[in-house]
C-alpha cells in the first residue's frame, strides 16, 4: 500500500507530564501507521515543541498527520506569540529546542488560526510506506484545516 494520509490528535493540560504523554502517543501512532523510521526524530521534535507550549500556556494540543511522504507534528497552545530561535552562548543551559527542530525537520513554521493561539508545526520526511486511510478520511485530513478548530470541536463535544 502507498501512504496517502492518516492523522490523530491529543489534548493535554500544560503540565510537565504532557511531554511524556506526547511521547507515548507518538510512539503508539507511528507503530500503528507502520512509520517507525520517523520515531526518534518525531519524539525529539514533539518533545521540544510541547515543552515550549507547556511553558507558555494552560492547554496544549498535539496533532500528527501523515500526508504523502511527510509526517507533520503540530503543537497548538493558546498564546499568540511566535517562538524565536535564539542565538546561544556556548555555556547556555537552555534555548536549544528550536535549533534541534530546525536541524531535524524538512521545514517548520508557525500559523495563527482565526480562533486564537498558535500552531507550531514541523515536517519530517518518511522514506517508507505507512498505513493508508479510506479515500474519504484521506480527503478530509488533507483539507487545510487548522488544529485549533479541531481541538475546540473536540472540547465542546461536537
Amino acid at each position: 500500500m502507498s501512504r496517502q494520509c492518516a492523522g490523530d490528535r491529543l489534548v493535554l493540560a500544560a503540565a510537565p507530564e504532557a511531554v511524556g504523554c506526547t511521547r507515548t502517543f507518538i510512539a503508539a501512532k507511528l507503530r500503528s501507521w507502520r512509520a517507525m523510521e520517523a520515531l526518534d526524530e518525531a519524539l525529539l521534535v514533539a518533545s521540544e515543541l510541547v515543552t515550549n507550549a507547556v511553558r507558555a500556556t494552560g492547554l496544549v494540543a498535539v496533532q500528527l498527520r501523515v500526508a504523502g511522504p511527510s509526517l507533520y507534528v503540530e503543537v497548538w497552545d493558546n498564546m499568540p506569540g511566535v517562538p524565536e530561535v535564539k542565538c546561544l552562548e556556548a555555556d547556555a543551559e537552555g534555548g536549544r529546542g528550536l535549533h534541534l527542530v530546525e536541524a531535524l525537520a524538512t521545514r517548520w513554521g508557525v500559523c495563527h488560526p482565526q480562533s486564537g493561539g498558535k500552531v507550531v508545526w514541523a515536517e519530517l520526511s518518511l522514506p517508507a510506506p505507512a498505513l493508508l486511510l479510506s479515500p474519504e478520511a484521506a480527503s478530509e485530513e488533507l483539507a487545510d484545516a487548522v488544529l485549533l478548530e479541531r481541538v475546540l470541536d473536540a472540547l465542546s463535544g461536537r
